[in-house]
């Protein structure tokens, strides 16, 4: 005999009682939504000195009401989503949003200041680049979130390939390593070039190439990953080494990432080609390399 199943029993089961995974994925749905509110116009006039403000109420009203009816949808497909344990929830794709924004507050409100306002040069010098006062800000920011992920995401794609039973050769196993990775990569892809504009303003093209560099370092971490998934170590050593190439990283840009690194320029004011050291030489080697195969970002334009 066929259960009887209420509908109202349902509808708050699946539709509105909460879930971790439907909240995760509605925080992140709002907080892109927030970028794409309707701002206040401001006006001012010369003559009289008169100022107003006018609110876009309809459409700033629209989307609070769009926002309110995703709930029940985030909230129902949080409860259909496969199950995971906490470690693959921590660094999955639901967690990317809030990770980068804990990480943005983070650095642009208690890590991070550009060495022009405290004057000491040697400070976080693996955050520092582009000499602009907003651009160095977004910079920092963006270096410490390359490294976060690249410790995130390799933890990630490891906990899901051993979690999987499927046993496919080593290309096979890259591309779905790949697969798995889509919306890390989409993150990447979309907070990595959103402000190389910046590079248009000074000569060194420290937005651009770095984050060419940190695509370079997550791509080695795939192979590594993958290469790992394939031996018999114990899923702990696994974790250990997946990150080794973001830590090789940060072993090599403690001397410097940039050819501003430890130097106290002016906002748009080019540093000097100074290199300290070997470390830092190998960051500037990989500078001059995408500077003579893409050029220089300001004379392109």
């Amino acid at each position: 005999m066929t259960p009887v199943v209420d509908q109202r029993e349902y509808m708050t089961a699946t539709w509105i009682k909460p879930n971790l995974k439907g909240i995760l994925l509605y925080l992140a749905i709002l907080l892109i939504g927030l970028n794409f509110m309707p701002s206040p116009t401001f006006t001012a006039s010369l003559t009289d000195g008169k100022q107003s403000v006018s609110w876009p109420w309809l459409w700033m009203g629209a989307g609070v009401i769009g926002m309110l009816l995703l709930y029940p949808f985030c909230i129902w497909l949080g409860a259909h989503m496969p199950r995971q344990g906490a470690p693959r929830l921590l660094t999955g794709p639901l967690m990317i949003i809030p990770q980068g924004l804990i990480v943005a507050i983070a650095v642009g409100m208690f890590i991070y200041e550009p060495p022009e306002i405290h004057g000491h040069l040697e400070r976080h010098i693996f955050l520092q680049g582009n000499t602009d006062w907003g651009g160095g800000c977004l910079f920092a920011g963006t270096i410490a979130l390359y490294v976060v992920f690249g410790f995130t995401s390799a933890w990630y794609l490891m906990l899901t390939l051993s979690a999987s039973e499927d046993v496919h050769g080593f290309g096979r196993t890259i591309l779905k390593a790949f697969w798995i990775l889509k919306f890390h990569i989409l993150a990447f892809v979309v907070g990595g070039t959103a402000n190389i504009g910046y590079d248009s303003r000074v000569t060194p093209n420290d937005f651009r190439n770095m984050f060419l560099f940190a695509g370079t370092m997550y791509s080695l971490s795939v192979i590594l990953i993958c290469a790992l998934h394939m031996t018999r170590f114990s899923l702990r050593l696994k974790l250990a080494l997946a990150p080794f190439f973001t830590i090789l990283w940060l072993v090599v840009g403690s001397d410097g990432n940039t050819q501003r690194a430890g130097q106290l320029v002016q906002s748009g004011q080019d540093p000097q080609a100074i290199v300290r050291g070997k470390r830092h030489a190998i960051m500037m080697a990989w500078h001059r390399l995408c500077d003579e195969t893409l050029g220089d970002i300001k004379e392109l334009q």
